[in-house]
């Protein structure tokens, strides 16, 4: 299927998402892979501003003429990954599937109140740690997740080849020492490790109204003997690497 879209035509898949997303009349909601627009048209009518994303040219005339009496819903012409997001309330999306792990890795660095996914289920199953992987391990850092309906592939128009899973996702504060360090550390995506490492313990002892020099945080680093991994950018390390880091920032907390 050209650009991997699978449009939602069940209109009771629909109005779970937007039940689910409980949209304010004050709030702003992204929508990621607009499509024909079927989601798109009932995200206006309980928002404030939609801005709807969509990268295929083709389907601009068809989305266009959907939310013409609309003017709450500004079109995007873009790939998700490149453009700007502006700021938003909610992200209420069917995640066009190729796109699935890299869309909700850029989400962790934004502020926002809830996320309404429609994904593979399998890419559902990641999220929730069924098997721990470095995006479980991250996503659950920084997310409260759980999981609705299921929804078949005769939901969509064409059908994908798999079934899918509605995610709701919120943003959650981190607890203790360790979990605040290590939320600290992954948000800093460009710095060397071994740098952000530092200030995350430093911020983080900070906040615990303990205190906690630079050459100080540099010892304690160093006993983690991950010189090579820690020359790396943040999210260049791999997973063994970051639950090294778990550990370490769990006994550091003691």
């Amino acid at each position: 299927m050209k650009l991997d879209q699978h449009f939602v035509v069940d209109k009771d898949v629909l109005s779970r998402i937007i039940e689910l997303a409980d949209i304010k009349e004050d709030e702003k909601v992204l929508e990621i892979g607009s499509g024909t627009g079927n989601l798109t048209v009932l995200l206006a009518e309980s928002s404030k501003k939609v801005y709807a994303i969509e990268i295929d040219p083709d389907l601009m005339p068809e989305l266009e003429d959907k939310v013409a009496e609309m003017p709450s819903v500004e079109l995007i012409l873009g790939n998700a990954l490149e453009v700007d997001w502006p700021e938003f309330d909610k992200l209420v999306s069917n995640i066009p599937y190729s796109l699935s792990e890299p869309l909700i890795q850029k989400l962790v660095f934004c502020d926002f109140k809830k996320a309404v996914l429609l994904v593979p289920k399998r890419f559902s199953t990641i999220l929730m740690g069924k098997n721990q992987t470095k995006l479980s391990l991250i996503v659950q850092l920084f997310f409260d997740i759980t999981s609705d309906i299921e929804v078949y592939p005769d939901s969509f128009s064409p059908p994908p080849s798999v079934g899918s899973k509605v995610i709701i996702l919120s943003p959650r504060t981190p607890e203790g020492l360790s979990e605040s360090i290590f939320y600290e550390f992954l948000r800093q995506k460009d710095k060397i490790a071994k740098n952000a490492l530092r200030e995350a313990i430093i911020r983080g002892f900070e906040k615990e109204a303990r205190k906690m020099t630079k050459n100080e945080a540099r010892l304690e680093i160093e006993t983690l003997n991950m010189e090579d991994s820690l020359k790396l950018r943040v999210p260049c390390l791999g997973f063994e690497d970051l639950l090294k880091i778990e550990v370490f920032l769990n006994s550091l907390a003691v």
